[in-house]
């Protein structure tokens, strides 16, 4: 395993810009909801990713590469196919059913498959780095405590992976860290841009720092071949002491 050049620069964050979305999506409960025994705070219930059922809405005239799915990553299959081949890990791809689609353009095109992607690849961070009273992370469940005031009280102040703690996976979800965001290595963003997947939308570990100044549906096909390089620039300007 090659680690990256540094650990702000080895994860990027990725999700769906909008458009072609699912309206409601339907999955398997395998656990029961509970409180936090540590904070109190309810612990999310666990669901089932295989036999996820969709029912597709929004707007658009052409399937997306990636659906707006309630914060839940669903690839088109060609993207399954294309990670597949070149050998990119930290996933496994569970095929969905989609039930209707509400789209009239879409429902008169072919439907594609779409898998909804469990990210199985795992990384910690450094809690410290998310505000400044230590992270506000619960030790057991790892929900972050938004009741504490301070300057960063409802986002992060930056996003530091302990690359130390890093499976090697292309595709991770924090480990010490409760939240809905997925990242993945720059292979995938290249990968990405290659092929000018659409409706992807990728963001850097440091807030308020972007990685393409477009935001349309197939952005993607603007991305500048220097992407990575430029990004690492805006990154070092922004957090100079973690990289002295």
């Amino acid at each position: 395993m090659i680690l990256p050049p540094h650990p702000m620069l080895a994860f990027w964050e990725f999700s769906a810009y909008g458009g072609v979305g699912t309206s409601r999506v339907d999955r398997e409960y395998i656990s029961k909801q509970q409180r936090c025994p540590g904070c109190d705070h309810w612990m999310k219930m666990e669901k089932s990713y295989a036999g996820a059922k969709i029912w597709v809405d929004g707007r658009g005239s052409r399937w997306p590469d990636i659906l707006t799915c309630l914060g839940l990553p669903i690839f088109h299959e060609r993207v399954v196919e294309t990670i597949t081949d070149a050998s990119l890990t930290g996933f496994i791809a569970h095929p969905v059913e989609i039930v209707e689609v509400k789209i009239k353009k879409l429902a008169e095109l072919p439907v594609p498959r779409y898998f909804l992607m469990e990210i199985t690849g795992r990384v910690d961070i450094d809690p410290n780095e998310l505000d400044d009273v230590g992270g506000s992370l619960c030790p057991l469940c790892f929900n972050r405590d938004c009741k504490i005031k301070h300057p960063y009280r409802w986002q992060t102040k930056r996003m530091v992976p302990k690359l130390e703690t890093w499976d090697g996976s292309d595709f991770v979800r924090t480990r010490n860290w409760s939240t809905g965001r997925y990242y993945c290595t720059r292979t995938f963003v290249d990968l990405a841009c290659k092929n000018r997947w659409t409706n992807f939308v990728f963001g850097t570990t440091s807030p308020g720092v972007t990685m393409f100044k477009t935001k349309i549906e197939d952005y993607l096909s603007y991305c500048d071949p220097d992407w990575f390089e430029k990004t690492a620039e805006r990154v070092k300007a922004k957090n100079p002491d973690l990289f002295e």
